[in-house]
């Protein structure tokens, strides 16, 4: 009788999980069709390698490599039109408890072509602050993130301008044929994220700056590899003309990569926050 109650708990806890990804995915249909008047839409790609390396128990060290291409309108739809950015990424992560994920992390990013600022050829230099809190359930992981960027950007002048920019994302994660992400398992994400900046003059003095819809599915090859194949819709509404980005992505990240020999004593303890990451 327990298990019969134990089975119909989990059921309902996946149904709701399901049902929160359908509500996702009726947001991304309606920002994937947006007012059409004034709108230009660029298609892009991007890929993202990254590692994670434990340092005790506690701590992490995250290291990120990518880069994008994006389309020329109007004349060119290839995503592959013209490179556009790459970067070389580092992170810091604590562990408070097994909930909470803090970081930081800097960046330094190569724009060589960035529609939304019409930069090119151009640098910048990235610092953040992030919050990451995760609600596991039986079946699918929510993730909050909260992000407090400061973004130094060089303008035609070769001086940086600096302003602030504040994400908050909302990132839905589910197992597909397992409980956890372990190796041979696959696994559905869904996510919604809104920026918000202060003004400056490479990126103009709109508060609003964006909201990203992201869809997708991974794989794990390894308990410690993973590939990513998703989809992003980004929607920039700007007074000159609504911007929007459709991306497809390709990422792979690993754990240990470079550790030869694990030493499970030292090992960061497996907390809440890594399912759905």
């Amino acid at each position: 009788m327990e298990i019969v109650q134990n089975y119909k708990i989990q059921q309902g806890i996946r149904k709701q999980g399901i049902q929160h990804l359908i509500v996702l995915l009726i947001i991304v249909g309606i920002q994937i069709n947006p007012a059409k008047s004034q709108t230009t839409k660029y298609n892009q790609f991007s890929n993202e390698f990254s590692d994670v390396e434990s340092l005790g128990k506690k701590w992490t060290l995250e290291f990120n490599l990518g880069q994008s291409y994006t389309s020329i309108p109007p004349n060119n739809h290839s995503p592959f039109a013209k490179a556009s950015q790459f970067y070389l990424r580092g992170w810091a992560h604590y562990y408070p408890n097994s909930r909470w994920k803090l970081s930081y992390f800097l960046a330094l990013f190569a724009n060589l072509s960035i529609p939304d600022i019409e930069q090119a050829k151009n640098f910048e230099i990235r610092y953040a602050l992030q919050g990451t809190y995760y609600i596991n359930k039986i079946g699918y992981t929510l993730l909050m993130r909260f992000r407090l960027e400061d973004r130094r950007i060089q303008n035609e002048a070769k001086t940086y301008e600096a302003y602030y920019r504040l994400r908050t994302q909302l990132k839905y994660t589910q197992p597909l044929n397992g409980k956890l992400i372990r190796k041979g398992i696959y696994y559905a994400v869904a996510a919604d994220e809104l920026f918000v900046k202060t003004k400056a003059a490479i990126t103009g003095k709109d508060f609003f700056d964006r909201n990203r819809l992201t869809i997708g599915g991974g794989y794990a090859l390894t308990d410690d590899t993973q590939i990513e194949l998703l989809y992003s819709n980004e929607w920039l509404p700007r007074p000159a003309g609504n911007l929007v980005f459709n991306c497809y992505q390709i990422n792979f990240s690993f754990t240990d990569l470079f550790r030869k020999y694990k030493d499970k004593t030292k090992a960061r303890e497996l907390h809440s926050v890594d399912n759905g990451n």
